[in-house]
């Protein structure tokens, strides 16, 4: 009943409203986890988030495709803002998720962080590896293997790439909020955190934004479009654009991360 609260077309034309619903289902998802399951919190809260987003977000990239595969001149900006609307609604539900969980973090630092969002914390030691090197090949490789996995699980899947955006959106929240929860001040030491990252967390972020809507677009065009046909390609040129800017986005957080965040 909750995803058809969802309405493609109405949040197309008010993208803004998507912090708020990644925000309100991330909270969902977290007390129907704490609910039905109590051993597998973390993994179950991000499963029921996603239950919720994925039919409507499925919905709004066939509206994506279609605008595709309409017969018009290519250029950059024609790509952009055809599909500005769509990066808006991806970037809200992912600042809504992470506000959920980090708020959880700091509201519940002992029941929550060390219970429900175990799985999260552990997460470090497997992909945080790369940032404890600051390092920027081995930041950018290990970045770019997840966008990778970002553009296999949508041409699959289609927007079922949202579970894997949701699950790096909570580890965010939930690790910026751990580190905070171990000083004096939480919510001081969580907004200075917050601050010194948002360059680089956006231009990573952004880099998994274009690679989902490019991972979709292609996935809707092969079920919908005949390969080598001119809707087709329309479709590829739009894929690949936005294939080429997630790349450049990602050398741009990890330089970020390396010669910006190391001097704050």
């Amino acid at each position: 009943m909750l995803e058809n609260v969802l309405k493609p077309d109405w949040l197309e034309r008010k993208p803004r409203f998507a912090f708020v619903i990644g925000l309100v289902y991330a909270i969902i998802g977290i007390i129907a986890a704490y609910i039905v399951f109590p051993r597998s919190q973390g993994i179950a809260s991000i499963a029921f988030l996603s239950l919720l987003l994925v039919p409507s977000l499925n919905k709004i990239m066939v509206i994506e495709e279609v605008q595709d595969t309409k017969e018009r001149k290519f250029t950059f900006k024609r790509i952009f803002k055809d599909h500005l609307d769509v990066l808006e609604i991806y970037l809200l539900l992912f600042l809504g998720i992470f506000l959920a969980y980090a708020l959880f973090s700091l509201k519940f630092p002992n029941l929550l962080v060390s219970g429900i969002f175990d799985n999260q914390l552990r997460i470090i030691g497997v992909t945080g590896g790369a940032y404890s090197t600051l390092s920027f090949n081995s930041i950018f490789f290990n970045n770019l293997k997840v966008m990778l996995i970002f553009v296999v699980l949508s041409l699959i899947f289609g927007a079922g790439a949202i579970l894997f955006l949701a699950w790096n959106a909570s580890v965010w929240g939930v690790v910026f909020a751990y580190v905070a929860t171990l000083t004096n001040n939480a919510f001081n030491a969580f907004t200075n955190t917050f601050v010194k990252v948002l360059p680089h967390m956006l231009a990573e972020a952004g880099a998994y934004f274009f690679a989902i809507v490019a991972g979709c677009i292609l996935s809707q065009a092969v079920l919908r479009e005949k390969m080598g046909s001119k809707k087709f390609e329309y479709v590829l040129k739009d894929g690949m654009t936005f294939l080429t800017v997630s790349t450049i986005l990602l050398i741009i957080g990890a330089l970020l991360e390396v010669y910006f965040y190391m001097l704050l």
